[in-house]
């Protein structure tokens, strides 16, 4: 048999690819060992890759909502905060409004008025709170501070007016040029008749009367506009008397208590019998005059002031509207005369907005959301112009405002009036929680909403890395294990190349 000289070479290229195949399997599984990964692209993944790219993306979603969440309980743990501060101004501004602690500076202002006016400064500081340049009570418009200076919500300025303007307009509509509450007396022979002035949303409403005098008959008239006469038939006893039930303009009542003088227990307006009927029907005509100037300038002054305050910041949408509703509503002097005025107006372009921020309809807050899981989303906005916070800052600054100087006739108690309405509205009503407590609430079932889910996230995070790393990564032993085989098979496969490569004919032979 010939021996073909090229023999020995003829299988060498099969050789060489072996080698070179051996060799690439080598750099592959070092690789592995030193990156802990299986393939570097998803197609080395081989029937797994689709399962591992759908991990892949639940995990980046988890991030997602991690991030989300993060953001979020940020903005939440400071509304936290700022509202456990403003929930202890609350509190702390029910001490401003002691009916009792009537201390008038030189400057015309009462120590309390002084507190309050801290406090107010405090807590409308809070409302401009703000996170990354995010403002958290301005709802949608959150890149927009959401509450004026005080300074310029009291004083306005030569375009806008400000709560103090608005109050003297309600104040001298309310009270009327004779100070009595926009009311009329006359006396006609026996009788004497009270009047309202006219029908107009100003002064003093009469509701009702109860009349304890005897020969004396009480005719009222519902109107509008109401009224009310006393015919004398006769003379009165002491210490009998008549109560005059009136509406004030902030929806509260009061009442006027005139008796005949010469009882133990004579009230505070008291009027003499004359001598005959017709000279006590007009005693009790001027008594019922002082009573109606004095309670005016006190009982009916305050109930002004709030409802000025009220028209002033109730500023949030109303749905539905409430009959006669007028934003913002200032009073239309009559000829430029508000103590005659009739009416009311839209005082929207002229007056001063405490609040600037959003101000659309629906609840505030859908305003800011933040979805934390797969359909799961959660609301946490805020509006400072909603009540809880309003309502704190309408009656400080009511309060604030008032004028209880030495030249204002009956100031202490304008001032008791005033402390009473600002304190009820600082103070629920019973055991139910404050505005600002209730919202604190609903923040804090959101942030427990949040770290729920956050834990949900961690566990399934754990889990999805947990199987993408099955998918993707390497059991190191094993495939040092093969590596190691494969070294050994790749030197083998060298001695016996470098043996085939240094055979001779000799040798073959």
């Amino acid at each position: 048999m010939a021996i073909n000289p090229y023999s020995s070479s003829f299988n060498m290229p099969r050789q060489a690819s072996y080698l070179t195949s051996l060799r690439s399997q080598m750099d592959d599984l070092q690789r592995q060992l030193g990156t802990g990964l299986k393939s570097q692209t998803y197609g080395g993944l081989g029937s797994e890759r689709v399962l591992d790219l759908s991990l892949r993306q639940q995990l980046t979603s988890v991030g997602v909502y991690n991030q989300t969440i993060q953001i979020a309980d940020l903005r939440l743990d400071t509304l936290d905060k700022t509202s456990a501060r403003m929930e202890a101004i609350r509190i702390e501004s029910k001490a401003s409004t002691d009916r009792n602690n009537f201390e008038l500076f030189s400057n015309g202002r009462t120590s309390s008025q002084t507190s309050a006016e801290i406090s107010l400064r405090e807590f409308m500081a809070h409302l401009n709170t703000d996170v990354g340049g995010r403002y958290l009570f301005s709802g949608k418009t959150a890149d927009k501070l959401p509450v004026q200076s005080l300074d310029y919500v009291l004083a306005g300025d030569g375009n806008y007016a400000g709560l103090k303007t608005v109050i003297s307009e309600y104040n001298q509509a309310d009270l009327g040029a004779l100070g009595n509450g926009r009311t009329t007396t006359a006396v006609a022979g026996t009788t004497a008749t009270l009047s309202e002035d006219g029908a107009h949303p100003f002064g003093f409403k009469i509701d009702n009367v109860s009349s304890g005098l005897s020969n004396a008959t009480v005719t009222q008239t519902a109107g509008p506009p109401a009224s009310l006469d006393v015919d004398f038939t006769g003379q009165p006893e002491p210490g009998q008397g008549i109560r005059i039930f009136m509406d004030l303009p902030d929806g509260t009542s009061t009442e006027i208590t005139i008796g005949v003088q010469g009882s133990e227990n004579d009230p505070e307006f008291t009027f003499q019998r004359g001598a005959t009927p017709a000279d006590t029907a007009a005693n009790f005509k001027a008594t019922l005059d002082t009573a109606l100037q004095k309670v005016a300038s006190t009982e009916l002054k305050a109930a002004s002031t709030v409802r000025a305050s009220d028209s002033f910041f109730d500023t949030a949408p109303k749905s539905p509207v409430p009959p006669g509703y007028l934003p913002q509503a200032r009073v239309v002097p009559n000829a430029g005369d508000f103590a005659t005025a009739t009416s009311l107006r839209d005082g929207t372009s002229d007056t001063v907005s405490w609040y600037v921020g959003d101000n659309s309809g629906g609840d505030p807050r859908t305003d800011m959301r933040a979805t934390i899981d797969e359909n799961l989303t959660v609301s946490y906005g805020a509006r400072a112009n909603e009540d809880g916070y309003r309502q704190v800052v309408q009656a400080l600054a009511a309060f604030v405002a008032s004028d209880f100087s030495s030249s204002q006739p009956e100031n202490q108690e304008f001032y008791q009036a005033m402390a009473d309405r600002s304190n009820a509205v600082l103070t629920p009503d019973g055991a139910e929680a404050s505005g600002i407590r209730k919202n604190h609430m609903e923040f804090a079932a959101v942030q427990r909403t949040m770290a729920d889910a956050k834990d949900r996230h961690r566990v399934e995070e754990g889990s999805l890395k947990l199987m993408i790393d099955e998918i993707e990564g390497i059991n190191r032993e094993e495939v040092a294990a093969k590596l190691l085989t494969l070294r050994t098979n790749l030197e083998v496969s060298y001695q016996a190349t470098s043996i085939t490569l240094q055979m001779s004919l000799s040798k073959y032979l």
